[in-house]
């Protein structure tokens, strides 16, 4: 049913309940996002950068396994694949599982993340956590530009027009 919430306690230790609407595929995000952000360890984890890095495990997995990790719709936008849903889950997130800091730079606002607490894992598989941390061993150190032109060269997203849906059929 739309519109109800499913609460549970993530950390018993905590008195906070975290709480996500009922969704196929949040609690995967949730925590994607948070296993990256906590075993980062390149330089500062952008939201750029959290983006490619959500895009490039859900396409390794899409390669190995036939599906995405998450249930995410991407789309190609202005720095390649995007979805608007990790921008409102990293809001969710921030002051429980992550820190959203912001800052300005000549480019404009820019936005980092770091972990506030240690990561445990209770949705991802195995295979899932292995996934994600091929893609962080192989990228994280990877300026967030070299980066951008490295999912641009994967997917040759250069000849496809803004907003195509991206990863189809994988969900």
């Amino acid at each position: 049913f739309e519109g109800l919430y499913q609460c549970t306690t993530k950390h018993f230790t905590e008195k906070v309940q975290l709480c996500s609407r009922t969704m196929p595929g949040k609690a995967k995000l949730n925590e994607m996002i948070e296993y990256l952000v906590s075993h980062f360890s390149g330089n500062a984890l952008t939201r750029t950068k959290l983006v490619k890095l959500l895009y490039l495990a859900d396409r390794e997995s899409y390669i190995v396994r036939d599906r995405q990790i998450s249930n995410l719709k991407y789309i190609k936008y202005h720095y390649g694949p995007y979805s608007e849903d990790i921008v409102d889950t990293l809001q969710e997130m921030d002051g429980e599982e992550i820190r959203e800091l912001s800052g300005r730079s000549s480019n404009g606002t820019y936005y980092r993340y770091e972990a506030n607490s240690d990561y445990e894992s209770s949705t991802l598989t195995r295979e899932e956590r292995a996934i994600l941390r091929q893609v962080l061993q192989e990228y994280q150190n990877t300026q967030t530009k070299q980066l951008v032109e490295t999912v641009y060269d994967l997917d040759g997203l250069d000849d496809v027009e803004k907003y195509t849906p991206l990863l189809q059929g994988s969900n």
